[in-house]
């Protein structure tokens, strides 16, 4: 891959950065990092593997400054490892979204002794987050939550729900917004609470999605003892530091590593020789869709390493995080409907059925896929935060 590969000119230390990268990935990408695991523990084993890897390389959370564990990088070193990562198939770590989301919210919000604790144990996956935002009644409103925390001393008393929280089921650690001043308007008296997951009270219920798999757990608080010290940023302000976990989370979100993964795929199915389905697709018609695909991708990589260089200045994402994430999860799910509409028939069958598509998962992508564009905010609140903070609309009445 030469300089013009990143679509950017590169320094000498671009260039050195890059090699880094390279070497790393070349002796560490070994057949067992490689191999697709049986099993959702032989799963999780693997991306522990890998992030202790990263880890140890200096290259868990390059983005983070390096006082606290990462490279200062800068968002052309960024675009660089995103590519090199995504070129060479590399898995994602176990902890990627604290280290894209809560790990800069932390160095942003955080005491002195929350960033000593809490950083160095998200890198090293000591401690395994989950997030704890969306309520069933709650919808895309997220202030409108309805979870309750009690001050009682030194601590304070949770009670409610979460729902649609990803990793739970394996998480020992839980960041979660929560109502801590009832009485004050709706975007005031929330708090940012960081939480032990395997604390007396809380229970966690994994949900069966459409794919057949359980990403997804509610998760119930039954009178739950947290230290009033675990409040992230102001008590009662948390909204403030919730709005800067939602803009890296949508910076995460337009990562191209899974969009570079599937246009991979997409251009091998088109070249396997009976790759056309008899449901009139041509050759023309594919070669202008992987075409298109292969522009989009390129113009998300550099949007996206744009939207993250707000978290290497230690600043939280603007509105461009919102274009970055409306955009990808557009292409992503798009690129999903065509693997299927490529495939034909095979692209309707599970992975390892008797005449499957070949290339990918391509029915339980299509299924996944399904999320993409309401998954760290819907693509109408992109919408919406892209018309009032860039274009400077006026708000609905």
């Amino acid at each position: 891959m030469s300089d013009g590969d990143y679509g950017v000119a590169l320094t000498d230390a671009d260039r050195a950065f890059r090699d880094e990268v390279r070497a790393f990935l070349a002796a560490s990408l070994t057949p067992d990092v490689l191999e697709r695991p049986v099993g959702e523990n032989a799963r999780l084993d693997r991306l522990r593997q890998w992030q202790a890897l990263l880890y140890a390389a200096g290259l868990a959370a390059i983005s983070w400054p390096t006082e606290y564990g990462g490279r200062a990088a800068t968002p052309t070193q960024q675009l660089i490892f995103n590519t090199e990562m995504a070129a060479a198939h590399a898995p994602e770590p176990i902890n990627r979204s604290a280290i894209n989301q809560l790990g800069p919210t932390i160095i942003q919000w955080g005491t002195e002794e929350q960033r000593a604790h809490h950083l160095p144990r998200i890198l090293s996956a000591e401690d395994v987050w989950c997030q704890g935002f969306s309520e069933p009644e709650a919808g895309s409103d997220l202030a409108a939550l309805k979870t309750r925390a009690v001050i009682e001393g030194d601590e304070l008393v949770i009670t409610g729900q979460k729902i649609w929280t990803s990793k739970a089921s394996y998480a020992n650690r839980i960041y979660l917004l929560v109502r801590t001043d009832p009485d004050a308007p709706k975007h005031e008296g929330i708090s940012y609470i960081l939480a032990d997951l395997t604390a007396p009270g809380i229970e966690v219920r994994p949900i069966r999605q459409i794919t057949g798999a359980a990403e997804f757990s509610e998760v119930f608080f039954d009178a739950v003892r947290v230290p009033l010290a675990n409040v992230l940023g102001p008590l009662h302000g948390g909204w403030r530091v919730a709005k800067s976990t939602l803009g890296y989370e949508r910076v995460g979100q337009s990562r191209t590593h899974r969009i570079e993964r599937r246009l991979a795929i997409l251009v091998r199915m088109a070249q396997e020789p009976n790759a056309l389905t008899d449901d009139g697709l041509d050759d023309s018609y594919v070669a202008d869709r992987i075409t298109r695909y292969a522009a989009q991708v390129e113009a998300l990589r550099q949007i996206a390493a744009q939207a993250t260089a707000a978290g290497v200045r230690g600043v939280a994402p603007g509105p461009e995080a919102s274009v970055a994430k409306l955009l990808t999860s557009e292409v992503d799910q798009s690129m999903a409907n065509f693997g299927v509409e490529l495939a034909g028939v095979p692209g309707v069958l599970e992975r390892g059925s008797v005449g499957a598509a070949k290339q990918g998962n391509v029915a339980a992508s299509y299924l996944l896929m399904r999320a993409a564009t309401f998954g760290a905010g819907t693509s109408e609140i992109q919408r919406n935060v892209i018309a009032e903070r860039l274009l400077g609309l006026p708000r609905d009445p």
